[in-house]
C-alpha cells in the first residue's frame, strides 16, 4: 500500500545547556493511504514532537537530528524541508488540542477560512471561498454556517470552534490529517460527539489520519492501528484490536490498566513507568525494547 507518511529510524535531541536531551530514539512508523493510525503515550513521551516533525514545522535549529528519514506525501523533509511549505493546509493539515487558542481571535471565522483555502498559493476568490466555507461548515453540522463565518472565535462555543477547526482541516481535501489530542479541552460528551463527526468525515473522504492521543477509549473506537510511544521510543505497535486484546510491553499494559482514569483527564498513577524517570538526559535500560503485535 502507498504510505502518505513514512518515518524511519528518527533520532532527535534538544539542547539543554551543554548537553543534548534525546527526545526521540530511532523511531519508525508509517501511515498508509486511507488509514487511521494512533500514536499513544503520556505527556512528554514525544508524540506531539513527532507530529510537528511530520508537518515540517519543528525548526531544525531547535534540535539536533542525528539520524533518520521523514517522507510526507512524497516529500523528503530531511533533505528538502522547504518542500512542505506549499503543502501545509492543502495536502497536509493539522487539528490542535485547543481550538480557541488555535484560531486567531482578531479575525472573523470567514477571514481565517479564506486564508486556509488560499494556502499554498492557490487562487480562490472571496465569493468562492465563502461558498466553500459555508459547505464545509454545513458538513460539520454547524446550525447557521453564515452566522458562524461572520463571528469571531470567542463568540462561538468551544465545541463549535472545534467543528470549525475540523471543517478547515478537511476543506482542501488533504491526503494526511494530523490530529493532536483534538477535543481534549472540551466537555467529555461534546468531545465524543466531535470526534465521532471527524471520524465519519475522514472515512467518507478517504483522508489518512495520524491521531495523537493519551485517551485509549477514543483510540480503540477510532484507529485502525496503534503505535505506543514511551520516552521517545516506539515500544509496541500493531492492529488496534490485537493490541488491546494482547498487549505485550509493560508500558502498554500500564496504559490499559489506567484507562478508566484517562477519560477527561491526564495520565495518573501508571504502575510501572510513569513517575520513575523524568530526566531525558538519563538513559534507562529496557525502555527502548519494542514489542510488535502481528498485523
Amino acid at each position: 500500500m502507498t504510505s502518505v507518511l513514512k518515518i524511519r529510524d528518527l533520532t532527535l535531541g534538544f539542547r539543554k545547556g551543554r548537553q543534548t536531551a534525546q527526545v526521540l530514539h530511532g523511531i519508525s512508523m508509517h501511515v498508509n493511504a486511507g488509514e487511521k493510525v494512533a500514536l499513544v503515550g503520556e505527556s512528554g513521551s514525544g508524540k506531539s514532537v513527532t507530529a510537528q516533525l511530520a508537518l515540517g514545522r519543528l525548526q531544525q535549529e531547535r534540535g539536533t537530528l542525528t539520524s533518520g528519514e521523514i517522507e510526507v506525501v512524497g516529500h523528503d523533509l530531511i533533505r528538502h524541508p522547504e518542500a512542505m511549505a506549499p503543502e501545509r493546509g492543502h495536502r497536509v493539515t493539522m487539528i490542535f488540542q485547543d481550538p480557541t487558542s488555535a484560531l486567531n481571535p482578531v479575525f472573523r471565522i470567514g477571514e481565517i477560512f479564506t486564508e486556509v483555502l488560499r494556502s499554498g498559493g492557490r487562487k480562490v476568490t472571496a465569493a468562492e471561498a465563502r461558498d466553500r466555507a459555508l459547505k464545509a461548515l454545513a458538513e460539520v453540522h454547524i446550525p447557521d454556517p453564515a452566522r458562524a463565518l461572520d463571528s469571531y472565535p470567542f463568540q462561538l462555543s468551544g465545541g463549535m470552534n472545534q467543528r470549525v477547526m475540523i471543517a478547515m482541516a478537511l476543506a482542501n481535501e488533504p491526503e494526511l490529517l494530523l490530529a493532536d489530542e483534538p477535543g481534549t479541552a472540551l466537555d467529555v460528551t461534546v468531545q465524543a460527539q466531535t470526534l465521532r463527526l471527524m471520524d465519519d468525515l475522514v472515512t467518507e473522504k478517504g483522508t489518512s489520519v495520524l491521531f495523537i492521543s493519551h485517551n485509549l477509549s477514543v483510540v480503540r473506537e477510532f484507529a485502525d492501528r496503534v503505535y505506543v510511544i514511551y520516552r521517545g521510543n516506539i515500544v509496541e505497535h500493531g492492529r488496534t484490536d490485537q493490541l488491546f486484546a494482547n498487549p505485550r510491553h509493560p508500558y502498554t499494559r500500564a496504559l490499559l490498566s489506567a484507562a478508566p482514569k484517562l477519560i477527561g483527564g491526564g495520565l495518573p498513577d501508571l504502575p510501572e513507568h510513569s513517575d520513575a524517570f523524568r530526566d531525558p538526559l538519563i538513559v534507562h535500560p529496557g525502555c527502548g525494547e519494542p514489542h510488535e503485535v502481528s498485523a
